[in-house]
């Protein structure tokens, strides 16, 4: 293992890759894909955003997966290795109570419409009661696979917020999860070292509907196909279980932040990815691993999202 492996990728990465057969190829490409400053087309992403999703640790060290809003422009570019984010819409509007200078935080942006999608991870450099400055220490982009085209619009009853906290998925909850064909996953590795690679990580799964599932004892059940072959997610899940996952109710407006401490479970036939070549593995299907959540805690906020999808239960209703 070499000086660039290492910053590049944590041990849970690393060993995450080794299992799936990845790793050789990632020590060769990792640093190609990964930087520490962000591309033209980048920069231009992100200031072309009205929402970003965020994973961040709140005022009591719990992870938590969310999302900001604002009208185009609400995120800037100042440098190739900085960007000035907005903070003062979120799905319950007390994100900046949360957020402190030095804290790590990941971020994902996403154009629905396009399904173009970009990463970053960064530090907060500075901060205020508007904005928020973050020096980039990861940025790489990500391919459109299993993202699910929307066209949104403003969601008219935006702030009224009403939030319920409780610690059993209700039937209204499960509803929502298996018509999900998107959540978002923040998640975290952290072990005192000041690397790159360290602190929140903010990542996207996406498929069609149905593609989590609910046993019967309560877990979300998530087939893991072949992706980059990063496993940033995965790789922290397997050095740190606790995660928090944003589900978004399109049609209502609603959203669903649940903790939950994961398994990564594997299939008995994993190991034979490691004889494909890339070009082989991008076809593959077959799911290798399966992520299993157990919820903590549920937290249910009404009208959390400033935008909506286009054709919902409101729409049908006038």
């Amino acid at each position: 293992m070499n000086n660039k492996q290492l910053a590049v990728w944590h041990e849970g990465e690393l060993a995450v890759q080794k299992l799936a057969g990845t790793d050789l190829r990632m020590a060769e490409i990792g640093n190609k894909f990964i930087r520490e400053f962000m591309p033209e087309q980048h920069r231009d992403f992100f200031q072309s955003l009205s929402m970003i999703f965020i994973g961040y640790n709140d005022y009591s060290s719990d992870i938590m997966a969310s999302v900001l809003f604002g009208s185009v422009g609400f995120i800037q570019s100042p440098t190739e290795n900085e960007l000035v984010i907005n903070t003062q819409y979120s799905i319950n509007n007390d994100i900046n109570s949360d957020l402190k200078t030095g804290d790590r935080i990941g971020l994902v942006g996403i154009e629905f419409n396009t399904k173009r999608r970009n990463r970053i991870n960064g530090v907060i450099t500075e901060i205020n009661q508007k904005n928020i400055r973050l020096k980039v220490l990861q940025s790489y982009g990500n391919c459109p696979k299993y993202i699910q085209p929307k066209t949104l619009i403003p969601n008219a009853h935006y702030g009224n917020f009403i939030t319920e906290t409780r610690q059993l998925l209700n039937k209204s909850d499960k509803k929502v999860i298996t018509n999900a064909d998107v959540f978002f996953i923040a998640s975290s590795f952290d072990d005192g070292q000041q690397l790159n690679n360290r602190g929140v990580d903010m990542s996207h799964r996406g498929g069609d509907v149905g593609f989590v599932k609910i046993n019967e004892t309560g877990q979300l059940l998530v087939e893991d196909y072949f992706g980059n072959g990063f496993f940033n997610t995965i790789g922290n899940l397997y050095k740190n279980p606790i995660a928090n996952l944003l589900f978004l109710d399109w049609r209502t407006g609603d959203a669903m932040q649940i903790t939950v401490s994961s398994k990564i479970l594997w299939s008995e036939d994993h190991t034979q990815n490691k004889t494909l070549t890339h070009s082989e593995n991008t076809a593959v299907t077959k799911a290798k691993r399966t992520l299993c959540f157990t919820p903590v805690e549920i937290k249910h906020i009404t009208h959390a999202l400033a935008y909506r999808q286009v054709g919902d239960y409101n729409d049908k209703k006038r």
